[in-house]
């Protein structure tokens, strides 16, 4: 498996965790957190930081691209397929 198939567990930096099974882990690793509260991404619910740093995050986030592009191509396909406009 490569690298990039793995994410760090925010929770506990030494958990090393596949991308795929992220969601559950956390869930699990937040159940014994007692470090300061974190924030939750809006885009990525597995992207969780301190609030101060979460400016930060959605400035880098690819997740928040994503959704952007998305609504844009979702905003396209609405207008090519609305009837055109009599004036």
């Amino acid at each position: 498996m490569s690298d990039s198939e793995f994410g760090i567990c925010p929770y506990n930096k030494s958990h090393r965790i596949l991308l795929y099974r992220m969601p559950g882990h956390i869930i699990k690793c937040m159940r014994n957190y007692m470090g300061p509260p974190l924030e939750i991404c809006k885009y990525n619910a597995t992207h969780r930081m301190p609030g101060e740093l979460m400016e930060q995050h959605l400035e880098k986030c690819a997740d928040y691209k994503k959704f952007h592009e998305y609504e844009y191509l979702q905003e396209a396909l609405q207008a090519r397929r609305s009837p055109p406009r009599a004036e």
